[in-house]
């Protein structure tokens, strides 16, 4: 196992992680981030598309150069019906 390799790319998906909390545009907390070489696989779940698209954004202007594998889906919400009686 190479250990700088893995440290590298322990702190880049830190750093991604971090970024992608902190920007508005995404402020997510739960995406699942993994590096394989050049690629950024960014996985999990946002509210809205400009988030999604925004995921893509915010990782191209950390490391430009990668590629990056959008995986995040749009949360699912029921239709609300009826208000809830308490």
């Amino acid at each position: 196992m190479d250990r700088p390799s893995d440290e590298r790319r322990d702190y880049l998906i830190a750093r991604i992680h971090e970024a992608l909390s902190r920007d508005p545009r995404v402020g997510e907390l739960e995406l699942e981030v993994s590096v394989t070489g050049g690629t950024v696989l960014v996985s999990g779940t946002v509210a809205s598309d400009e988030q999604r698209r925004a995921v893509s954004e915010v990782v191209e202007e950390l490391l430009p150069g990668h590629r990056v594998a959008n995986e995040v889906a749009l949360a699912t919400f029921p239709e609300t019906g009826e208000a809830e009686r308490l």
